[in-house]
């Protein structure tokens, strides 16, 4: 368990106990019936609200019910804190549930090379950092001078996003689309042909083809001598 693991884990006991977590200035304080306040860092919560841990109520920052999962072990939310470098290199926390990354089972299994999951995981980062997981109740994007946890988070986020968006672009029609559902919204390969009415054990092929051209993107590996290639499906 990481460092930063721990002070999730930590911070979730306190409010799973009954400890208050309200905003002081640019960090949080954290209150309980023992002992003096404590200063937490904002991305500390920053974190936990992205993962949705906690959220923000009218009485402070409360810890949610998958909070309550995760700290009661649950299989699902195997959550670990890993410090990345953008590509400004700023280094920031993202949290990776290792235990549904799609991405993270075909890698075990050798479905998907090293470089592969590499390429996958960085949209994933790039995702993740420009905050287009789902949100509650708070807005990273709010702009400087508000209460926004970060005053330079702004211009991370944006930059994140433009990555992001390129990338995407990059990969081109059919192959972005199985890039999102499994790297980012983690949809299981199953599940990804389901939703896109695919042959049965096509979203495999896809997926290879989409992260195939998403690491040439990154320069992760030499171009394509097959650039043409590509997935649409046939209506």
């Amino acid at each position: 368990m990481t460092d930063r693991t721990a002070s999730m884990r930590r911070l979730l006991v306190r409010l799973a106990k009954g400890a208050q977590l309200h905003r002081a200035g640019g960090a949080f304080l954290l209150s309980g019936r023992r002992g003096p306040k404590a200063a937490i860092p904002a991305e500390l919560v920053e974190l936990l609200v992205t993962e949705r841990l906690v959220a923000e109520t009218a009485d402070g920052i409360a810890i949610t019910a998958d909070g309550e999962h995760w700290l009661a072990g649950d299989a699902s939310l195997a959550l670990e804190a890993r410090l990345v470098t953008d590509e400004g290199g700023r280094e920031h926390y993202v949290v990776v549930n290792t235990a549904e990354s799609p991405l993270s089972l075909l890698r075990r299994h050798g479905v998907i090379s090293a470089t592969a999951y590499d390429a996958g995981e960085k949209l994933r980062r790039d995702y993740t950092i420009g905050q287009l997981t789902p949100r509650m109740g708070v807005d990273y994007s709010a702009p400087v001078g508000s209460h926004a946890f970060r005053p330079d988070l702004t211009e991370t986020v944006v930059a994140a996003r433009q990555r992001f968006n390129h990338a995407l672009r990059a990969a081109g029609p059919g192959l972005s689309d199985v890039l999102f559902d499994v790297c980012c919204y983690l949809m299981r390969l199953e599940e990804c042909e389901q939703n896109h009415n695919w042959p049965r054990g096509s979203a495999r092929v896809v997926l290879g083809l989409a992260l195939e051209r998403l690491a040439e993107h990154y320069g992760m590996t030499a171009p394509s001598q097959a650039r043409t290639r590509s997935w649409r499906r046939e209506d």
